[in-house]
C-alpha cells in the first residue's frame, strides 16, 4: 500500500472534548458554501467559515452529536445539536428565511419547556408534501418576524445562527441523522441511543398557536450496542436504515409510510408485519476475529461501474450491425450467444458468492421474516409482445408496405430479444454498495448483503466516512484509526494510506469551502491536544498505480525530437536508452 502526503491544511485551537459524532460539514446558513461545525462536551458550539472562526455559541450542555439538514421540510438547511442530557437545539439563519426583508427578524432564546421523552402528544392534523412545506415555511417566517431588535438585525445581515427551538428528548443520544427514511417526501430525525434504541421524529407545526415541535414516530430496540446509523437505498429505491452492530453485523430497518404514525394516534400493527420490517444481517460473522468488536457502517456509496464504459460499446455495435442488416438487402440475422459463453457467464456469477480465501459462501442470513414481498417480473424491460404491431393496420392500404412493415417488425423483434437476453445475463438491478469497518481493522465493501471484498489492516479503526478524492463521481471509503493512520480505498480495493501526526479523538470528511464558491474534499481531525486540523484539497489523480510514461506529456514536435534522439533500435536497446536518459535528467549521471 503506497503512502500519500497532504500539505494544505488549516489549524484551530479548540478547548474542550469532542465526541465521535460531535463535528460535521454542511451548509448551515444556506449561502452555498459549506461550514465546519464542532460541538464540545463543555457545551460550546464552534462554527468555522473559510479559514476563521465565524460564530461561537456557549451554554448548550454536553454536546454529543450534530447534524445539518432540512429538518423543517421546506427546502432550507438547519443545524440540529443534540446534547447527552436530553435536550435538542435547532439553529437557523434568519438571512435564509427572509432575505429580502429590510426590517429585522429575530427570535429570542426560547425557554426549555419540559415534555415527555417519548413525545407522546402530537398534532394529528399533519399532512406530508407541498402543503406541509408551505405551512412550515410560514411558521418559520412568523417565528422570526414576531419580535425585532438590533441584535437580530445584525444577525440577519451577517447570517449568524439563532436558536429557534429547544425540546426535551431521551437522554444518551449517540448519533443523529436527518433523512427521509419512509419515502413520504418529508425528512425525519433519526436518533441512535447508547441504550440500544433507535428513534425517529418528524417536525410538526401549528400556525394558529404559533408553535411547533418534534413528534415521535417510531422506536426500535436493537440486540446490542449501536455503532452508527446510516441510510441505504435498495435497488428499487426503497430507503432503509442500517444500524451497525458488534462483530461486523448490522440491522436493517425498513420504514413504510403507513407505519410512521404519530404516537398519540391509536394504531395496531400485526406481529408478522412488524417482523418483516426489521432483519438481522450476519454477513461474514464467522470470519471475524471477535464477535463483540465495535462496528462502523456507511451507506449509499455513489458508484460508477467500470464495465459501463466498455459494455455499451459492444451493445451499440451489435445494434448498429443489426440495423445495417435490417436496412440492407441481406436477410435478417438473429443475434445469438454461444453455449461456451453462457457457461462462462454462469461460472463467474456463481464464484461471486464464494470467498476466495476459505471457500465459504458470503452473504447475510435473514432471521426475522422476509424483507421484500413484491412479486418479481418476468422481464426487466417491456418487449415487442407488450405492444400491438401496427403492420395489421397498414396492410389495408397497399401491399408493398406490408412486406416492409413485416421486415421492420422482425428486425425490432431481433433487437428486443437481444436486449432481453442481455438483461437476463446482467441480472436484476442492484442497490448501491455500502461499507463496514470493525475496530480490529477489518474493512468490507458489501452490495445486496454480498461481500464484494474485505481487507485487514493492523490499526484500530474507529471512524468510517465517504469522500470522492478522484473526482470521478464514485465515493471512496475513508477509514481513520485512533493513532491517526488514515486509509483511503476505492470500490475496486485500490488503497492508499495517509499518516496523521497525532492520535485522533474525532474525525469526519466532506467538501469544505476555504474560499467562497470553491469547495474541495477535506479531512478533519480532532486531536487529544484540543486542536482541529482540516486538510483541504485532498485530491488524487488516480487510486491505481500507473507506470510513468514521459511521452504522454510531449507535444508532436517534442515527440519527434525525442524519437530522433533515440534513433532506430529494437525494444531492448530502446529501454536501455530510456533508462540512461531518465537517470541523466534526474541525477545528471549516465
Amino acid at each position: 500500500m503506497r503512502a500519500v502526503s497532504f500539505v494544505k491544511r488549516l489549524q484551530w485551537d479548540l478547548p474542550g472534548t469532542v465526541c465521535r459524532h460531535g463535528l460535521t460539514i454542511g451548509d448551515i446558513d444556506n449561502d452555498g458554501d459549506n461550514e465546519l461545525v464542532v460541538g464540545t462536551t463543555e457545551g460550546e458550539l464552534y462554527i468555522f467559515k473559510g479559514s476563521e472562526l465565524w460564530q461561537k455559541i456557549p451554554g448548550l450542555g454536553l454536546i454529543t452529536s450534530v447534524a445539518v439538514g432540512d429538518i423543517f421540510n421546506y427546502g432550507r438547511n438547519a443545524l440540529v445539536v443534540i446534547c447527552g442530557d436530553g435536550w435538542a437545539h435547532i439553529f437557523y439563519s434568519p438571512r435564509s428565511v427572509n432575505p429580502s426583508t429590510n426590517n429585522a427578524a429575530s427570535f429570542q432564546q426560547p425557554t426549555k419547556e419540559s415534555s415527555d421523552p417519548d413525545n407522546s402528544k402530537g398534532d394529528p392534523n399533519i399532512s406530508i408534501g407541498t402543503s406541509k412545506k408551505t405551512r412550515n415555511r410560514s411558521f418559520i417566517n412568523r417565528l422570526f418576524s414576531d419580535q425585532t431588535d438590533g441584535g437580530s438585525e445584525a444577525n440577519e445581515l451577517t447570517g449568524k445562527m439563532e436558536c429557534v427551538h429547544v425540546q426535551r428528548i431521551p437522554t444518551n443520544t449517540k448519533v443523529v441523522l436527518i433523512e427521509d427514511v419512509d419515502r413520504d417526501g418529508a425528512n425525519e430525525m433519526i436518533l441512535g441511543l447508547t441504550d440500544r434504541v433507535v428513534r425517529s421524529y418528524r417536525w410538526s407545526s401549528n400556525l394558529e398557536l404559533g408553535r411547533g415541535k418534534l413528534v415521535g414516530l417510531n422506536k426500535w430496540e436493537c440486540a446490542s450496542q449501536i455503532g452508527t446509523v446510516t441510510l441505504q437505498h435498495t435497488a428499487d429505491g426503497t430507503p432503509t436504515l442500517l444500524v451497525a452492530q458488534p462483530g461486523g453485523t448490522f440491522m436493517r430497518i425498513k420504514c413504510n409510510p403507513k407505519e410512521c404514525y404519530l404516537e398519540d394516534e391509536t394504531h395496531q400493527t400485526d406481529d408478522e408485519t412488524a417482523a418483516s420490517c426489521v432483519d438481522y444481517q450476519t454477513l461474514g460473522i464467522s470470519r471475524m476475529r471477535n464477535q463483540n468488536i465495535s462496528t462502523e457502517i456507511i451507506g449509499d456509496l455513489e458508484y460508477t461501474p467500470v464495465e459501463n464504459k466498455t459494455v455499451p460499446d459492444e451493445s451499440s455495435s451489435k445494434d448498429n450491425l443489426s440495423s445495417e442488416i435490417c436496412h440492407g438487402e441481406s436477410s435478417i440475422v438473429q443475434p445469438t450467444v454461444d453455449s461456451e459463453e453462457t457457461e462462462n457467464v454462469t461460472e463467474t456469477t456463481d464464484l461471486t458468492n464464494v470467498d476466495q480465501v476459505d471457500g465459504n459462501l458470503m452473504g447475510g442470513n435473514v432471521i426475522l421474516g422476509d424483507y421484500d414481498d413484491q412479486p418479481q417480473k418476468d422481464s426487466l424491460l417491456p418487449t415487442y409482445k407488450d405492444f400491438s404491431p401496427q403492420s395489421n393496420n397498414n396492410n389495408s392500404h397497399n401491399g408493398n408496405s406490408s412486406s416492409s412493415n413485416s421486415s421492420i417488425v422482425e428486425c425490432s423483434k431481433g433487437k428486443d430479444e437481444a436486449r432481453a437476453k442481455s438483461n437476463v445475463e446482467q441480472g436484476p438491478p442492484q442497490g448501491k454498495p455500502y461499507a463496514l469497518a470493525t475496530l480490529d481493522g477489518t474493512i468490507m465493501l458489501v452490495r445486496d448483503e454480498v461481500i464484494l471484498w474485505s481487507m485487514q489492516v493492523d490499526h484500530l479503526i474507529f471512524a468510517l466516512c465517504r469522500l470522492d478524492v478522484t473526482g470521478d463521481g464514485s465515493d471512496e471509503i475513508v477509514a481513520c484509526a485512533w493513532d491517526g493512520q488514515t486509509y483511503i480505498l476505492d470500490q475496486q480495493r485500490n488503497s492508499v494510506r495517509f499518516q496523521f501526526e497525532e492520535p485522533v479523538r474525532a474525525f469526519c470528511t466532506g467538501n469544505y469551502n476555504v474560499s467562497p464558491g470553491v469547495s474541495s474534499p477535506c479531512l478533519v481531525y480532532n486531536t487529544f491536544n484540543n486542536k482541529i486540523f482540516l486538510y483541504y484539497d485532498v485530491t488524487l489523480p488516480s487510486m491505481a498505480i500507473k507506470p510513468l510514461d514521459p511521452l504522454e506529456e510531449l507535444d508532436p514536435e517534442e515527440r519527434k525530437t525525442f524519437e530522433d534522439l533515440l534513433g532506430r533500435c529494437n525494444g531492448t536497446e530502446r529501454s536501455q536508452k530510456m533508462q540512461q536518459l531518465t537517470e541523466w535528467l534526474l541525477y545528471g549521471t549516465s
